[in-house]
């Protein structure tokens, strides 16, 4: 069973039915972090700049996006426990990268060709009555759009889909790869630092630094709200330099 399988088998039906079901994997660990909320929101506080008086600090807000921050960090710990071995995800990785490619390859070529007319014909089938081609194009929706051109505009969305997942697995695949020959981050995924340089940014209306400082004392004290401790704390900026480096746009750029 895949990750993402193993994922939506166990915790897919309780997220949509449930939300305290849906994270009582993760309980005792969101319990254990709430208890440093007002370690992190005072980190933040103390950082804001005083030009915005004019709107207050919203501590609700700041600390539904650290807290939600916290549980992708924790779901991906629990995932990280089922997931296959490292060489098994990077050969299927690129097996699905390798039948993507091929597929979109195979959709484009269909869709400048007769082909595509048969994927009409069969969404005529599957969505509708048996109708001529002529009344289709006939029906009129009302926004100067045939329901010819809706069928179009709605094939072209799943070929586009097609290509999107094609790219995700080809840098998935990348990722795996380079993973497989450093190593683990060591400390936060690049991603959860991106995170909290966002809610850094809007909470205190500073731009995040990339070296030790303040931003670096609040991923700090994020990582010991998550139990991620017996690290070396001057690696940190490394870190935060590397997620920085990763991500265009970034967080840490002069502008967002």
């Amino acid at each position: 069973m895949s990750i993402f399988s193993s994922f939506v088998s166990r915790f897919g039906p309780a997220v949509f039915q449930n939300r305290a079901d849906a994270r009582a994997p993760i309980a005792k660990q969101l319990a254990d972090f709430e208890e440093h909320k007002n370690t992190l929101l005072n980190a933040l506080q103390k950082e804001r700049k005083a030009d915005l008086n004019s709107e207050p600090f919203d501590a609700d807000k700041s600390w539904d996006d650290i807290a939600l921050i916290a549980r992708l960090y924790f779901w991906g710990k629990s995932m990280e426990r089922n997931a296959l071995p490292t060489s098994e995800r990077i050969k299927r990785l690129h097996q699905l990268a390798k039948a993507l490619r091929r597929a979109d390859g195979l959709t484009q070529r269909a869709m400048r060709d007769g082909i595509g007319d048969e994927l009409y014909r069969a969404w005529f089938a599957l969505n509708i009555e048996p109708l001529s081609i002529i009344e289709i194009d006939e029906i009129d929706k009302g926004d100067g759009s045939s329901m010819v051109t809706l069928i179009a505009d709605d094939i072209k969305g799943m070929v586009g889909s097609l290509a999107r997942l094609k790219e995700l697995s080809d840098k998935a695949a990348t990722a795996a790869d380079v993973l497989s020959k450093t190593g683990r981050p060591t400390l936060l995924p690049r991603d959860c630092i991106q995170g909290l340089a966002r809610v850094y940014r809007n909470s205190t209306g500073s731009k995040p630094g990339r070296g030790d400082g303040p931003f670096a004392e609040f991923a700090y004290k994020f990582m010991t709200a998550v139990g991620q401790t017996g690290f070396d704390y001057g690696s940190l900026p490394g870190a935060i330099q590397d997620a920085h480096q990763k991500f265009k746009p970034s967080w840490f750029d002069e502008e967002m």
